[in-house]
């Protein structure tokens, strides 16, 4: 009997593992997470802004129809027209008069009317730096162009973007109005035509403030007669890893 138990302890004995064998196990397990957790990490984070931006996408695509609603159901003369399109055809067929590109007319009232619609809790007139309503660590498009452009000139990358001269960094920190809502978004406007064109900080001043991260540019445009959408803004850069808004929009 004693050597029967002697027999089965010794059994337990070579049953269990090591200290050395539970380190190594715990050494590989910890190697592979190290491998794997930044790669959730990221994936976490880059669902998480999607479902922000569609988030405030479909705020802004509200707001906007409820302004137009408060104008009669018609919609402000705040945006940019057709490409291409045809107003009015000739009786043979031609175009008589086609689509004008930038409608400007109602911008103002279109600016207050959108401001209304939106939950809006600060409001910056300018110095949106100075007065708190964006993060210290957001840049203007002319810097980062010049980040995505290092062959150039900081001269020709600025010239390759003139056109977009309002969401330069200067503009965007110390003149165009920008607007804090309830829920953190941040929206800047570009100067002349409030309204029509606009960039959008999805989730306020949390990192990353990157450009096609958590920044992004939009513009109303009229896809058919009488209705207008929101869609990417030509004023839009993309710092390296992120994504176009036409990229978002289809992702969601």
């Amino acid at each position: 009997m004693v050597k029967l138990k002697s027999m089965s302890f010794q059994n337990k004995q070579e049953q269990a593992f090591t200290l050395a064998e539970v380190l190594i196990t715990l050494g590989i397990i910890g190697v592979v997470a190290a491998l794997t957790m930044p790669s959730l990490i990221n994936k976490y984070q880059e669902m998480a802004l999607k479902q922000q931006f569609k988030k405030v996408y479909n705020t802004i695509s509200n707001a906007q129809l409820k302004a137009y609603s408060e104008n009669d159901n018609n919609p402000y003369s705040c945006y940019y027209g057709i490409p291409g399109g045809c107003a009015e055809y000739a009786e043979d067929g031609s175009c008589a008069r086609s689509y004008e590109f930038s409608i400007n007319g109602e911008c103002p009232q279109f600016y207050y009317a959108l401001k209304s619609s939106l939950n809006v809790v600060k409001v910056c007139d300018d110095n949106a730096l100075a007065n708190g309503c964006i993060s210290k660590y957001m840049k203007g498009i002319n810097l980062v162009n010049r980040e995505n452009n290092p062959d150039l000139s900081d001269e020709d990358a600025d010239m390759s973007i003139s056109g977009c001269a309002g969401f330069f960094d200067n503009y965007i920190k110390n003149v165009n109005p920008t607007w804090v809502l309830a829920d953190g978004t941040i929206i800047g406007f570009y100067p002349v035509v409030l309204g029509k064109i606009f960039w959008v900080d999805i989730n306020g001043q949390k990192k990353p403030n990157k450009w096609g991260y958590d920044i992004f540019a939009f513009q109303f445009r009229e896809v058919r007669k009488g209705i207008v959408k929101i869609e990417g803004g030509g004023c839009m850069v993309v710092e390296k890893g992120g994504k176009s808004v036409s990229k978002m929009i289809n992702d969601i």
